[in-house]
């Protein structure tokens, strides 16, 4: 059986308080509000990203319809002035064909109004999709502005933390270096089992590492034992303190 002076026990004691701090300031760094916001934040950008690109590719349609629709227009401008052309220069004579002109431009005419027509209710329809565009826009942005100040205050709040680790493992490091390298390994290696803690003071018949109550007879037995011995705790393994 290994052997620990009350001396050792009590720096494994504070050893451990500083483990516990350490764990603590860990679980705080990966717990900020910081960082839970930043995910928020990345989550809505994403939805954003989502919205925007359905967006454009509406506003992208209608805007392709307008230039297909104001081509057409061109298109049909450029026909009625060949046609007055044709019907002013005196190289058509024939009645029959001046009026086939005369019908064309007519017709092309009324087409020019109906395509002029589909382009305003385009247009129309281009108006809100540009303002929920430019609503989007504004809203990236600010989640731009949101995500950077987060970023920021999260940096500088991981700083602190992290000065705050480095003196407490300085502290640790101090108080292990007086520690048998026998006895440190026995509570490191009882430390690492999951949900083990390495070392607890025994109150009484009760183990302060576990909380549970040990058997009379096992604390009777404890109690004789020589007061350099080290001696476990039977339901959780911790070192116990007496």
């Amino acid at each position: 059986m290994s052997s620990a002076t009350p001396e050792t026990l009590e720096q494994l004691l504070q050893i451990q308080e500083r483990d516990k701090a350490i764990t603590t300031l860990f679980h705080q760094r990966e717990n900020l509000s910081e960082r839970e916001s930043l995910k928020e934040l990345k989550e809505e950008s994403e939805r954003l990203m989502k919205r925007k690109g359905l967006a454009l590719k509406e506003l992208s349609t209608k805007e392709e319809d307008q230039q297909r629709l104001e081509d057409e227009v061109n298109a049909i401008e450029e026909r009625v002035a060949e046609q007055q052309e044709n019907l002013y220069k005196g190289e058509v004579t024939a009645i029959k064909d001046l009026q086939a002109i005369q019908g064309d431009i007519a017709g092309l005419e009324e087409r020019k109004r109906l395509v002029e027509d589909q382009i305003l209710e385009v247009m129309e329809q281009l108006e809100p999709l540009k303002a929920l565009w430019d609503s989007i826009s504004e809203e990236e942005q600010a989640i731009e502005k949101q995500q950077t100040e987060l970023e920021v205050a999260l940096g500088e709040r991981e700083t602190d933390i992290d000065k705050q680790i480095q003196g407490v493992q300085t502290e640790r490091g101090v108080l292990t270096a007086d520690v048998p390298s026998e006895l440190l390994a026995i509570y490191e290696n009882i430390r690492a089992r999951p949900g083990s803690i390495g070392i607890a003071q025994l109150s009484g018949s009760t183990c302060k590492g576990c909380h549970l109550d040990l058997p009379a007879v096992e604390v009777d037995r404890l109690k004789k034992l020589p007061t350099d011995d080290l001696i476990n705790c039977e339901e959780c393994g911790c070192i116990l303190v007496r």
